[in-house]
């Protein structure tokens, strides 16, 4: 039709999953009940049928893209191959050389030398839950997971910084001496004369930022809520001209259970792309109802 790109549904895919829902009764006496609920999911896809070859930077980007044979959302990394003697790190592109400044991130037919990370969709999820009930006590902790993804850690490095920019932790582990390229895989802080002698670091550090030692596991385990929740008798109640009181404190997204410690703290649940955004914070509620 005289157009260079066109567009159209050009793909195909398969998925397939299950759910499940197991609620049980664990204790049941006069005064105290324990109740559980536990939800399991697990969904995975695969794109059968591509008709587009998507470059380097659409395959390493913290979102993840397509590729025939691999999930919808599959994210691919450059492969690190360490640090030299300066610092720099090193990578291997798409003509399977090891530099530190040459790659074409635009390259399209040539991606089979990326390494495949996995979905940046969680594949496992779920709940449990328990609540456990005492005379006029009802105690309710309730725990949320996600299994099966990975995340892109945020690009933080690069071949320039100013008084403004603002380091991560891992910066303290950075290479500072000869030899520490032996110990350590966090690239240097180069000098502004190093750089202005080849402005193509930038294409290094780049490289870095979306290669395989930056990705870390989406898994996590959360501490989704507990809460507490005490009816008063009905003398009580009825004393003080009321049908019904009670009070109930509840705290929501308490803390992660269980999370990969290459996020150094970051939350996996919240990310944005080519990194980690704030999480929701944590909140308390006191509720009086009469």
């Amino acid at each position: 039709g005289g157009t260079i790109l066109k567009l159209a549904n050009v793909a195909s895919m398969k998925s397939h999953g299950v759910e499940f829902t197991l609620s049980t009764h664990n204790i049941k006496t006069k005064d105290f009940n324990w109740n559980t609920d536990f939800i399991f999911s697990n969904a995975q896809n695969t794109v059968t049928d591509l008709q587009q070859n998507s470059n380097i930077m659409d395959l390493i980007s913290g979102t993840g893209f397509a590729k025939q044979g691999y999930p919808v959302r599959g994210l691919f990394s450059i492969p690190f191959k360490g640090l030299d003697e300066y610092g720099i790190p090193l990578i291997e592109n798409e003509k399977g050389e090891i530099t530190s400044t040459s790659i074409n991130f635009q390259e399209r037919d040539n991606t089979d030398f990326l390494i495949y990370e996995g979905p940046t969709d969680p594949t496992i999820t779920g709940s449990l839950g328990n609540i456990f009930t005492y005379k006029g006590f009802r105690l309710n902790i309730f725990m949320t997971y996600s299994f099966g993804n990975v995340v892109r850690l945020n690009p933080v490095f690069s071949a320039q910084y100013s008084d403004l920019s603002a380091m991560t932790r891992e910066f303290k582990n950075r290479w500072t001496l000869p030899g520490d390229e032996n110990v350590t895989n966090i690239p240097a802080i180069i000098s502004a004369r190093m750089y202005n002698e080849n402005t193509d670091y930038k294409y290094a550090y780049n490289a870095y930022n979306y290669s395989d030692v930056r990705v870390a596991k989406g898994d996590f385990i959360r501490m989704k809520e507990i809460s507490l929740y005490y009816d008063f008798p009905k003398s009580l109640a009825s004393r003080m001209k009321l049908s019904n009181l009670s009070l109930k404190l509840q705290a929501t997204n308490l803390f992660l259970i269980y999370a990969d410690k290459k996020l150094n703290g970051q939350d996996p649940e919240f990310f944005n792309t080519g990194g980690v955004a704030a999480p929701v914070p944590k909140q308390f509620t006191l509720t009086l109802r009469l």
